[in-house]
């Protein structure tokens, strides 16, 4: 596997953020433009206070090379990184997002697939955030519960 390097983190794209690395081929030395998605670098962010945003874009930036590389996937213009390319630096999910929008957050109830439908059906488009916000009712305890989509998942 050739040497991947971080030269330069440019800072925001409008999808996120975005850097330069540098990789190695034959005839000389090549520069990979990665971008991470807005709601994804918050996500990895929020899991990962401690670490320097420098260090965040290195790793995920070099799996996502590395990933590309591995797979035969061409390397050609920007790459947007993925839930796969982060790895281990965020939690597993315990609940799969489509059961978390089926549990009531007030009584713990399960409720009915035609109520997630209709806060799906009546949700707004994405905020600046990329977040989806999502509000079923429970029929059980008339109470509704907000959830907050991503592509990545539920955040809570």
């Amino acid at each position: 596997m050739p040497r991947i390097d971080l030269l330069h983190v440019l800072g925001e794209a409008p999808e996120g953020p975005w850097a330069i690395f540098s990789l190695p081929n034959d005839d000389g030395t090549d520069m990979v433009s990665v971008i991470i998605p807005r709601s994804l670098w918050m996500l990895l962010t929020r899991a990962q206070p401690f670490s320097s945003e420098i260090t965040l874009m290195e790793q995920v930036g070099t799996r996502l090379i590395e990933r590309r590389l591995a797979t035969g996937e061409p390397i050609v213009g920007p790459l947007l990184a993925s839930r796969e390319d982060v790895g281990d630096l965020l939690p597993a999910e315990d609940i799969p997002w489509f059961k978390v929008l089926r549990m009531c957050q007030t009584c713990g109830q399960t409720v009915p697939p035609g109520e997630v439908l209709e806060g799906l059906s009546n949700a707004l488009p994405p905020d600046s955030r990329g977040h989806v916000e999502v509000k079923v009712l429970c029929p059980t305890c008339q109470v509704q519960s907000i959830h907050r989509l991503t592509p990545w998942g539920v955040v809570t």
